[in-house]
């Protein structure tokens, strides 16, 4: 336990395993992945214990110092280091025109990405534009047609009188 605590103090508790957070929680703490078994009694995991007193007093000391490995690698990047800090990779050196040519062809990259986009807007903003004014041709013909229903049934209707006030009877006219 105490050589597993002090891995994990250095380099941090690996995700999704529960760890034990104060001496008593330790006591009946077991991990069958890392073969670590529950000590059985508190009696004996005590720091007061003649015979495992040190080990324990080593074990709590551990236990304070045990954090997930995020929160180790945060630390050790606000640190900037530190005994429990994880060593950053070293720097891979580029060139000044590599790195001069990697920016230009970025540049060309982002820049026909952006001449893409802009013909798409182009092209989306024109088929809009023609939408609405076909629209509004369909409106004004729609407004045109009702118009002209509405005088046709007028009409209609006044020839209807017109023929009830003869005699009623319609006759075929060739």
């Amino acid at each position: 336990m105490k050589a597993l605590f002090e891995v994990w103090a250095e380099s941090g508790v690996p995700t999704a395993i529960s760890y034990p957070k104060s001496q008593s929680d330790a006591v009946g703490w077991s991990c069958a992945q890392f073969g670590i078994k529950g000590v059985g009694s508190r009696r004996e995991f005590r720091t007061t214990s003649p015979t495992h007193g040190t080990i324990v007093k080593e074990i709590k000391a551990l236990i304070a110092r045990l954090k997930p490995v995020e929160e180790v690698r945060t630390l050790a990047r606000e640190t900037g280091g530190g005994a429990s800090a994880i060593k950053p990779q070293k720097r891979i050196y580029r060139t000044q025109k590599a790195r001069r040519v990697s920016a230009e062809n970025d540049t060309a990259h982002y820049r026909a990405m952006l001449e893409n986009t802009l013909t798409q807007l182009q092209e989306t903003r024109q088929t809009l534009e023609n939408l609405e004014r076909d629209l509004k041709v369909e409106r004004q013909r729609t407004a045109d047609l009702k118009r002209e229903n509405a005088k046709l049934e007028a009409d209609n209707a006044h020839l209807k009188r017109l023929l009830a006030m003869r005699d009623g009877v319609l006759q075929l006219v060739d």
